[in-house]
């Protein structure tokens, strides 16, 4: 603000009230006509009094922080408003191009519920240039992952592709944005899969609480709609609406299209103003965003249903574009962190019987900020004890302050995070879509930047400013039952030993790489687990509470000093990694940036060799893990499935459950969990499988240093049995949606892997095409064939509504008896030729994906196959699938399992 007669700048250094006292003097000073000296000597006057003279008068303005944009990013807007992000990497070998539509559920109201997601199915159904089956099948041929998912304020569209086949991959995804067609013929199929979607989440077991927390929060404003819609709003949409929402909102000027990976710039920007930049733009109107009640006074609210008992406390907080948010960020983090987080050291302080599981997150978007910490508590807990706890945990980390220390691990790890998610494509391509979306190009592109600015004394300012003494909303749900009872052009090589010890190593080294990515796998989880299924689970979940002379906060400090990521057991939260769930091996995954390799490695080896986990930290983690266990038991899905490996494998290893089960639970002891801990990590089991720029030597060296004996690697499991009879099992748990699984154990001819493969991946997408798209079915159909050394196993699978089961197992089973591998197409090979090669260039993006797949090729006994995997199924023709399907698949007696 200035005032140009008496030549003055009032500065941001200046206090709120001196800026507004010394305006006030000004205004009534030119009110009453004084002249300019007089008006400059009563200013002067005034900042003398508050400890400001002439000679130190402050700045005119703040000199601002210039961040560098990171290598390879460019910003741009095409003429007709879209805005474009350049991240160009040379080293990856597929190029991403993600497109938000700034639309999304909070912008519907209870008739539109559900119109953003709805239409986003239907952008996949034909374009004026492709029909809906050309479109898949180009997107199969050019090997892309062509995806897309709705938020509450925008909708993202993922086209991942081979780098060669970006302009086929822009072609495709402008086509969706701007020229789809929504044909009315296939309205019905898609509203058919919606609600197949949303009935599918509720049969996941939706959390009670959650649904009440966010009713309190939310409820009638912009967030309170659900993304997916409801029931109802889904069975009355229409069209014509849904027609005219499109046209309305997916204009270029209401988009922001991020292209990464490699290409070329010049050939890219060509490509965008070709297909996006010649669609003219629209004028936006949204409705005025709700935004929740402001949180003014402290007050509580208690709900009952479900069956955890819950407390949970929201906070307002700051949100994009607020100076606070990276501070609080680091806040967020440091709050509920393992061993040595805020919360976390409230409930450590109490007996373990009496401890509540803490966690937190942060709702954050476009005018709205809550910070939400949720407690499960023991089931007779005084809630109002657990408020306290956690106010006086929050009040004293104010007055003891937040240290560099604390910071530094949440940056560093904030920072290896954020490595592997940029250097993942389909990572970042969702991860990184709100960033964008929500809070801009320039917050993206400057978040490392402005996340390493904070200052310790920061946090512990927001940390007093928002959580502590703030006005807050407690929502406690009671459960049911209480009331009723580099160089992008560096060389890759790839190199294999048998070290001393017995342990295997396998690296790929990439001179480019700025990260360290290890996956030590562990040989034969469901044999060393033995008659304890789950054993060697278990053993994991305890590996990180000490490790020799470091007890459990110490091994966190040294995880956060090293920035070091380590993932020892599957998240349940996210099935798609499911297949780390399984009785072949158990692992040990490590991210780092490269330059903390080395020491990260020693930890590694540390703590395979060393770990102090105590009978106490077995009992805690037997709970919880009983309790875990529990939570999954009712679902069709995952009922199936251990129907269908019990069946097929009999009395084989791999028909144990990974994870264990209630009863595996029972007796299983300290000293067994010790016993399995020392057989698993013998060197003789380890295939250790590293990805990243350092040598093969220099590896091999230290690990034989660090885990010193001599030995052998130990053989894999004994083989399969093989499916020799038909055998059809059914069980009824009651719920909206079944699970139908049918498939078989057979022997494979290595020379003919490649084109059985082929063959069920072309049974695959019929299925899928047939049983899901044309017939609305069951959210996911399809069929997979598992190739492990001579020995496969095949399984089909679809999950109807239960009202269509009857209907759906005569589909499953009429489609597979009666596939015909005569029948199939040279378009349809290609097809899924190239959707092989893209899903596996995909999957093999990140450093710690690499090493994954260096361990499984090592554990098929190829691990030089590693290198010809994209092209081994370029040689397949048409007649090998006819002589694979006679000889594998005519005829193949399958185990079905029906559950519902």
């Amino acid at each position: 603000m200035s005032h140009n007669k008496a030549g003055w700048i009032m500065t941001s250094r200046m206090t709120k009230g001196l800026a507004i006292r010394l305006a006030l003097a000004l205004t009534c000073a030119v009110a009453v006509n004084l002249t300019a000296v007089d008006v400059r000597a009563a200013a002067e006057q005034m900042l003398e009094r508050e400890g400001w003279s002439a000679a130190t008068a402050p700045p005119s303005a703040e000199t601002p922080r210039f961040p560098g944009l990171p290598t390879g990013a460019e910003v741009l807007r095409l003429e007709n408003g879209l805005q474009v992000l350049f991240l160009r990497n040379p080293g990856q070998p597929m190029v991403s191009v993600t497109t938000q539509v700034l639309v999304g559920s909070a912008h519907e109201d209870f008739r539109t519920s559900g119109m953003s997601h709805m239409l986003e199915h239907l952008l996949f159904n034909g374009s004026d240039k492709y029909t809906q089956e050309e479109q898949y099948e180009l997107a199969d041929r050019i090997g892309a992952w062509n995806n897309a998912h709705t938020t509450d304020f925008y909708t993202n569209y993922i086209m991942i592709v081979p780098a060669e086949n970006l302009a086929t991959g822009i072609d495709l995804q402008a086509q969706m944005l701007f020229h789809s067609l929504l044909p009315p013929a296939k309205f019905e199929k898609e509203r058919g899969i919606v609600i197949g979607e949303i009935v599918q989440g509720r049969d996941r077991g939706g959390d009670f609480a959650d649904e009440a927390l966010r009713e309190a929060l939310f409820g009638g404003s912009s967030l309170g709609m659900p993304t997916l819609g409801t029931l109802s709003t889904i069975e009355h949409l229409q069209r014509d609406d849904v027609y005219d929402f499109y046209r309305h909102h997916y204009v270029p000027n209401n988009m922001i299209t991020t292209v990464a990976g490699n290409f070329d710039r010049d050939e890219a920007l060509a490509l965008l103003r070709e297909h996006y930049g010649e669609v003219p733009p629209g004028t936006v109107t949204r409705p005025e965003l709700k935004t929740a009640s402001y949180l003014d006074r402290s007050r509580a609210i208690t709900r009952r249903g479900g069956d955890a008992h819950v407390l949970a406390l929201a906070f307002e907080a700051p949100t994009y574009g607020s100076p606070d948010f990276f501070p609080f960020l680091v806040l967020t983090h440091l709050l509920d962190a393992p061993v040595n987080g805020i919360l976390t050291r409230v409930m450590d302080g109490l007996p373990p019987d009496e401890r509540a599981d803490v966690g937190s997150w942060w709702e954050r978007s476009a005018g709205f900020g809550r910070l939400m910490i949720e407690l499960r508590l023991p089931a007779d807990a005084d809630p109002a004890r657990y408020h306290r706890l956690v106010s006086e945990g929050l009040a004293r980390s104010v007055a003891w302050g937040v240290t560099p220390e604390d910071v530094n691990e949440v940056v560093r790890m904030q920072e290896t995070e954020t490595l592997i998610e940029r250097e993942q494509l389909r990572h970042l391509a969702i991860m990184s879509s709100e960033s964008i979306a929500n809070g801009g190009v320039d917050f993206f592109l400057n978040f490392l930047s402005d996340l390493g600015a904070v200052a310790a004394e920061e946090v512990t300012r927001v940390l007093g400013a928002y959580l502590v003494g703030s006005p807050h909303l407690a929502v406690h749900v009671l459960p049911q039952s209480a009331d009723e009872d580099a160089d992008a052009g560096a060389e890759v090589v790839l190199k294999r030993s048998e070290l001393s010890n017995g342990a295997v190593l396998v690296t790929l080294q990439n001179p480019a790489s700025t990260l360290y990515a290890a996956h030590l796998t562990v040989r034969n989880r469901a044999e060393i687990d033995g008659d304890r299924p789950g054993a060697l689970n278990m053993v994991h979940r305890l590996l990180l509470h000490g490790i020799g002379g470091c007890d459990e906060a110490c091994v966190s400090h040294k995880l956060g000093n090293l920035g070091a990521e380590v993932k020892l057991v599957d998240d349940p939260r996210f099935p798609m990694d499911d297949y780390y769930t399984n009785g072949r091996f158990s692992f040990i995954r490590l991210e780092t940036a490269a330059a903390n390799g080395i020491e990260s490695l020693v930890l590694l080896m540390d703590m395979i060799q060393h770990a102090s986990f105590t009978a106490d930290d077995h009992a805690e983690e037997l709970v919880a893990q009983t309790e875990l266990l529990g939570r999954g038991s009712h679902s069709a899905r995952g009922r199936a499935n251990r129907m269908f490996a019990e069946a097929l494998y009999g009395d084989h290893p791999l028909a144990n459950p990974p994870a264990g089960n209630l009863g595996s639970l029972e007796g299983m002891t300290y000293d067994v969990l010790r016993r399995v801990y020392r057989k698993a990590f013998a060197p003789s089991n380890l295939v250790i499988a590293v990805a990243s720029p350092l040598s093969h030597e220099q590896q091999a060296a230290l690990i034989e240093e660090q885990l010193p004996g001599r030995g052998s690697p130990n053989p894999g499991l004994p083989p399969l049995p093989v499916t020799t009879e038909s055998l059809r099992l059914t069980e009824t748990i009651g719920g909206q949606m079944a699970a139908i699984r049918t498939g078989a154990l057979l022997s494979v001819a290595p020379d003919d892997a490649p084109a059985l493969e082929m063959l069920v991946a072309v049974l695959s997408d019929r299925l899928g095409m047939d049983l899901r798209e044309t017939r609305g079915l069951s959210y996911s159909a399809g069929a997979s064939l598992g190739i492990n050394g001579g020995e496969a196993s095949f399984t089909a699978w679809l999950n109807p509504p239960t009202p269509r089961l009857v209907e759906g197992e005569a589909a499953l089973q009429e489609a597979v008896h009666g596939f015909d591998a005569a029948t199939v197409t040279q378009d349809e090979l290609d097809a899924a030729r190239s959707a092989r090669r893209g899903r596996l260039m995909m999957r093999r993006l990140s450093s710690i994906s690499q090493a994954y797949y260096l361990a499984m090729a090592e554990l098929d006994g190829d691990v030089q196959g590693y290198l010809g995997g994209l092209d081994v199924y370029q040689d397949v023709e048409l007649t090998d699938l006819v002589r694979v399907g006679g000889k594998y698949l005519s005829g193949l007696p399958l185990v079905t399992v029906v559950v519902d």
